[in-house]
């Protein structure tokens, strides 16, 4: 086995991952990418701190997942579309949306809670270029993976009450994701809080 130092693919400095990450950041030209088979630098975004909230401020990686989707059927007792109505068109059965998937290592309740509600309330947030030296938790998910779990999510949301779903039949087309890292603190709570 050959043991290489990674370098960053665009200033070439050697770049230090202090944990076991899909993902490589170089802290001396904000560049992140990854070596899943090659090289290639990723479109990412960081979201900004606010320093007026107290605790301990870690940036938690999510892909946020562009889709559009049509539902071809569905029934439900008890009610129609829930959560999915505000994503559609007008009268059509056609919407997209952006679907946030943990990124990071989590139990899945933990998942499909922030998974859903990051989803259907889309967090706003100023970006900044860096992590401002603060701790970041590492991605345990590929770019490839999160379109799966995007599925998973996007079932998910309508399968939750009000209504009971017995079937729905729709077409999800994913059409790219981004990295997304945003700021949140553990309160004492023991529940991460955003930070933004």
């Amino acid at each position: 086995m050959k043991v290489i130092q990674v370098t960053c693919p665009n200033c070439h400095q050697p770049v230090i991952n202090k944990f076991v990450d899909r993902v490589f950041w170089c802290d001396k030209c904000n560049t992140m990418h990854t070596r899943n088979g090659g090289t290639k630098v990723l479109d990412i975004e960081i979201g900004n701190y606010n320093p007026s909230i107290p605790g301990q401020v870690t940036y938690m990686p999510f892909w946020r997942v562009w889709a559009n989707f049509a539902i071809h059927q569905s029934n439900s007792s008890g009610g129609t579309f829930h959560k999915l109505g505000k994503f559609l068109r007008g009268d059509s059965n056609q919407g997209s949306l952006f679907i946030f998937v943990p990124a990071m290592e989590l139990n899945i309740g933990t998942f499909k809670n922030m998974a859903i509600n990051m989803t259907l309330e889309a967090p706003r947030y100023a970006t900044r270029m860096d992590f401002a030296n603060l701790p970041r938790s590492p991605v345990k998910m590929t770019k490839e993976e999160s379109f799966q779990a995007a599925d998973f999510v996007f079932v998910t949301m309508e399968a939750d009450k009000p209504g009971i779903l017995q079937q729905l039949d729709y077409t999800l087309d994913v059409q790219d994701a981004r990295l997304v890292y945003l700021p949140f603190i553990v309160g004492q709570d023991g529940i991460m809080h955003p930070a933004w």
